[in-house]
């Protein structure tokens, strides 16, 4: 499956000597590509190592996350693996981008599991993913990826077929470019259920069967053992391929990709007058939902009037907002650079809790840019909630 490059390429490109053809519009259960050699080697020669989990929900759960931790200490008895918990609910690639500095590089993992098929990308799939891929080996070449693809119900038709869902194809451009191992999760969930053995949504146990979860999306324990023995089959596909060799960067394949992101607080922003900080100790719709909210947030401010105002200059492409939005929607406007406004109507999906959300400004020409977000709307008794800035790009204020 690989393409040769010349001699000249082989001798300089260490682990990214070729890249890989696999049809990305194919699903497949486990495809190896240049395999975890740096994380292998050092599992098989007993040292300390570090597993980094960068998700969402069904990776926040306890579930394939510590599932997969405690067969790596099975394992390997010798090593000493320590977890870097970086899952947070209702967070893709976009968000994954924005905070792996903080949550994940700066613990200097030695590899770093990618879910996010089911929660996306926010528009910005294959430039937030292959942003992922370019920090995680400009802060260490040695640190190996795997990408792994989980499962929701709507995904069923598509799996049965055999081909990738949209998000799949995306990322699996990206693990063929650089050789990054990917495991579909969903493969095996979808012949279960065509077959009949498992049942992929049930609030209940069905004797014979498998359910695999009550809600369509996330699995049950069942399921996330069903999830940890599918990758511990493909480490073991990989664990002879050990090897301490550095990832070699090729020329990205998009020259906007979010290679350089970070979190910034809101109370780095400029902030009219009237915006207070947020008790996260007391305040109720900060507390509503509260793990998810300040995993996400990190704090917040908040107002209670239309015409106030957040300012932010960076250099890059995009900025985005994390907030909570509950009750009747607010309305929130941006101005880049005085250009044509963008009106954010900030609505609650969620029935039962106050989720804290995030989104993003259309993308902007790369270079210096300052926004102005204003609260044009705001029903009366209640606040609009700002949390983190997400840059993309380096903020320049």
């Amino acid at each position: 499956m690989k393409v040769l490059l010349s001699a000249l390429a082989l001798a300089t490109s260490g682990l990214n000597a070729a890249t890989y053809t696999h049809d990305v519009n194919v699903a497949e259960e486990f495809r190896s590509r240049d395999g975890l050699p740096n994380f292998f080697a050092k599992l098989q020669t007993g040292g300390s190592v570090r597993v980094a989990y960068l998700g969402g929900s069904i990776t926040a759960a306890n579930g394939w996350r510590p599932k997969t931790l405690a067969w790596f200490k099975a394992q390997y008895p010798n090593a000493t693996i320590a977890e870097i918990n970086a899952a947070i609910s209702g967070t893709g690639s976009d968000y994954g981008a924005c905070r792996l500095r903080g949550d994940v590089l700066a613990q200097d993992p030695d590899i770093v599991f990618l879910e996010c098929r089911v929660n996306g990308g926010g528009g910005f799939e294959a430039k937030s993913v292959e942003g992922v891929v370019r920090q995680i080996w400009r802060h260490n070449p040695k640190t190996d990826i795997c990408f792994v693809y989980t499962i929701g119900q709507w995904m069923l038709k598509e799996l049965h077929a055999g081909t990738s869902v949209a998000f799949g194809k995306v990322m699996e451009t990206i693990a063929n470019a650089y050789g990054i191992p990917t495991i579909d999760l969903g493969v095996e969930v979808a012949k279960r259920e065509k077959e009949g053995s498992l049942v992929f949504k049930n609030n209940a146990p069905i004797e014979g069967k498998l359910v695999f979860s009550a809600d369509g999306v996330h699995p049950g324990d069942a399921g996330h053992d069903l999830y940890r023995d599918i990758i511990a089959r493909s480490m073991l596909k990989m664990k002879d391929a050990a090897r301490n060799e550095a990832h070699v960067l090729p020329a990205p394949l998009n020259a906007t990709c979010w290679e350089v992101a970070s979190l910034m607080p809101i109370t780095s922003a400029k902030l009219s007058a009237n915006w207070t900080p947020v008790d996260i100790a007391k305040d109720p719709v900060y507390n509503d939902d509260k793990g998810r909210t300040h995993a996400m947030l990190r704090g917040a401010v908040k107002c209670a009037r239309a015409g106030d105002t957040i300012s932010v200059k960076w250099n890059g492409t995009t900025v985005g907002m994390s907030d909570i939005p509950y009750g009747e929607p607010c309305v929130v406007e941006a101005i880049v650079d005085d250009g044509k406004p963008v009106t954010m109507k900030r609505t609650q999906t969620e029935k039962v809790h106050k989720y804290a959300r995030f989104w993003y400004l259309p993308e902007q020409t790369p270079g210096e840019h300052t926004v102005t977000f204003t609260v044009k709307e705001i029903p009366e008794g209640t606040f609009f909630y700002a949390g983190q800035l997400l840059i993309v790009g380096k903020p320049t204020q």
